[in-house]
């Protein structure tokens, strides 16, 4: 049932704080077409994790992808939800917001104690190549090689690149899912993963409306549907005119007035998914069997079957 008029719809009700490259942008999207659910534009406001801070992050491209994008003022990031509604559920999804926790979460319960956060994770070492090739598909990765990338992260990180750069620290999740259940409470805290939302999308979907209080039989059919797909250009030529056009200010903006499902499927027709290397998952996964135990015992279900062997 929708929620009844307010005079006050600058608090949201939800966040969608999962890791990067763990399906949170499909997630939000579909959440984004249930006529009950209001989503921000943009997406990712970033406020939670970086308000009040000066942006000065130094990666390549990080000019375009965070600094001129983040919010970082609480009445500019209050200000991107309607004064008067009748959703049911009013949100954002910002992958930040978990990565930063210690410093997204006092923001939270500042702006809304009752807020409930939707977690939505990923097998790490394919998490992070997700976010490895993501980025050279934007033309903005140097390194062609996924292991080189992965043991040059820590110059990167003290070089203030931005958090989509830390392939290995986003996905190390123990500490952060932690402290999120710690300072909320376990009943404002849905856990879902990628393998739930790829092999059952409907039943994950529905899991996550009724989490957030909203009834999922309104949601629209085809509400999920592949975004941010990461993968190898199929054509080196149209891809380069895209990294030109992501460049170019006005340019860009004009392309967004695009619709945005039409904006990923251009993008994403031009995009070959490329496995993952055997022996970077052997290699890698090594990095998280500890962290993985930790996050078994804190949630207190198995995971999916994250096989590094």
């Amino acid at each position: 049932m929708s929620a009844s008029p307010t005079e006050s719809a600058t608090t949201p009700s939800f966040v969608v704080a999962g890791a990067a490259r763990s399906g949170t942008t499909a997630l939000t999207e579909a959440l984004r077409s249930h006529p009950d659910v209001f989503v921000t534009t943009p997406k990712e406001p970033h406020y939670l994790a970086l308000a009040g801070h000066s942006l000065d992050f130094r990666g390549p491209g990080d000019e375009v992808m965070i600094n001129r994008e983040a919010i970082t003022s609480r009445d500019t990031y209050l200000g991107l939800y309607p004064e008067v509604h009748q959703y049911a559920a009013l949100g954002e999804g910002s992958v930040s917001t978990l990565y930063y926790h210690d410093r997204s979460v006092p923001h939270l319960l500042a702006i809304n104690p009752d807020i409930r956060v939707v977690l939505l994770l990923r097998d790490p070492v394919g998490r992070a190549y997700s976010s490895f090739q993501f980025l050279r598909a934007q033309g903005y990765e140097p390194l062609s090689d996924f292991l080189a990338a992965i043991e040059d992260e820590s110059r990167r990180v003290r070089a203030n690149w931005y958090h989509l750069w830390h392939y290995a620290g986003m996905s190390h999740y123990a500490d952060s899912v932690e402290f999120v259940i710690q300072e909320l409470g376990r009943d404002q805290v849905g856990i879902w993963f990628y393998d739930e939302l790829v092999a059952e999308p409907t039943r994950t979907l529905d899991e996550v409306l009724r989490f957030l209080g909203v009834d999922p039989s309104k949601l629209p059919p085809g509400a999920l549907w592949e975004t941010n797909v990461s993968g190898t250009p199929r054509s080196r030529r149209l891809q380069s005119f895209y990294w030109w056009a992501r460049r170019r200010e006005l340019l860009r903006r004009t392309v967004r007035l695009a619709p945005f499902k039409l904006r990923q499927r251009l993008r994403n027709a031009n995009l070959q998914p490329t496995p993952l290397p055997v022996e970077a998952r052997r290699e890698l996964g090594e990095l998280f069997v500890d962290d993985l135990s930790r996050l078994t015992e804190i949630i207190g279900r198995p995971l999916p079957r994250w096989d590094y062997t």
